[in-house]
């Protein structure tokens, strides 16, 4: 993949992850603050915001890496939903995160 192909490669993921911010964003948060969820649900569990993030992450790391693995095997990966749409997720979950450090300092 040359330069430009990445960086159209990244202007199209900039795009699908602004998507999903603004689909699931608005599901998950109820109200103007876009890291409620996990503000909210921490205080259920009395947990911090990051470590609720955290546990939704895990969820999406879980299947890059068994989808890692799988291929490093010379498997064909077994997918509920598409890997691309699983990596989306875990980068916005990492973006997120940094919104909650900045929000907590």
């Amino acid at each position: 993949m040359n330069g430009s192909e990445f960086k159209k490669l990244l202007e199209q993921t900039y795009e699908r992850l602004t998507q999903l911010t603004d689909t699931k964003g608005a599901e998950y948060a109820h109200d103007v603050d876009q890291l409620s969820n996990f503000k909210r649900l921490g205080n259920q569990l009395q947990l911090h915001p990051t470590v609720v993030l955290l546990v939704y992450l895990q969820k999406h790391l879980d299947a890059v890496t068994a989808f890692v693995s799988a291929t490093n095997k010379g498997e064909q990966p077994i997918e509920s939903e598409p890997i691309d749409g699983r990596i989306d997720d875990a980068i916005l979950y990492l973006i997120l995160l940094i919104g909650l450090i900045y929000d907590h300092r």
